[in-house]
């Protein structure tokens, strides 16, 4: 139960770090933002804020079933700890 709580876990940190993209744009990932490129000129401001916009999205969609998965895991790991504790204490 161990082993499947700990996959858990390495699927939620994978999937909230991996980089997401929205219409091309780099978004970053869902836990960390990216660093907007400051290099635009000035007439882009509005399309980079419409882009930033999807990518809060997308970001939205993706942190939650990474948050789901880390929950689940941390839940797994505690429910195994558990079990162990009490095989041990019934072994006395």
């Amino acid at each position: 139960m161990a082993v499947v709580a700990l996959i858990l876990i390495g699927s939620g940190v994978l999937t909230g770090f991996l980089p997401v993209t929205s219409g091309g744009q780099d978004c970053g990932s869902a836990f960390v933002e990216a660093v907007p490129d400051d290099a635009l000129p000035s007439i882009a401001s509005y399309a980079r804020l419409f882009l930033s916009d999807g990518c809060t999205d997308v970001r939205s969609l993706v942190r939650i079933p990474a948050i789901v998965l880390l929950a689940a895991g941390g839940a797994a790991l505690c429910a195994a700890g558990t079990l162990r504790w009490r095989i041990s204490l019934a072994r006395g």
